[in-house]
């Protein structure tokens, strides 16, 4: 890991979007992971209390089924390099990076943030898919 020293500013803040949208995913799943795992466990718990047990007590679920984001963000289009086998340059992927406005990266880069960008996502739970049976 790099010392703090040698970390640019600029590189912690600009990400490929698709990079900022996987975490944001992950984040939530990760939130409703830990929301499911205090159910089960409160719900473990209330059958191992003698004196609750016998009153049919069930622990409460809590369910995420949306989150809506918006992000303003400065947009950039960079270019990749794309190598094959023999570390020849194949052609250029475009990526799209985000930085999110804020105020280190306003006083960094003087961004005017009129020119800015504003990102909306929606991110809804779906039921779980049923298995598929081949015939």
């Amino acid at each position: 890991m790099p010392s703090s020293s040698n970390v640019n500013i600029e590189e912690v803040l600009v990400s490929p979007l698709s990079t900022i949208l996987s975490e944001m995913g992950k984040s939530i799943a990760e939130t409703q992971k830990t929301l499911d795992r205090n159910s089960i466990d409160t719900q473990i718990e209330l059958e191992g209390d003698e004196a609750l047990k016998d009153y049919n007590i069930e622990a409460t679920w809590y369910h995420i089924p949306e989150v809506d984001i918006e992000l303003k963000m400065a947009l950039s289009m960079k270019y990749e390099e794309e190598r094959d086998s023999k570390n020849r340059i194949r052609g250029y992927k475009r990526v799209l990076s985000a930085a999110p406005l804020n105020a280190s990266y306003n006083s960094l880069n003087s961004y005017d943030v009129k020119g800015s960008s504003v990102l909306k996502a929606r991110i809804v739970s779906v039921p779980s898919s049923s298995k598929v049976v081949e015939e």
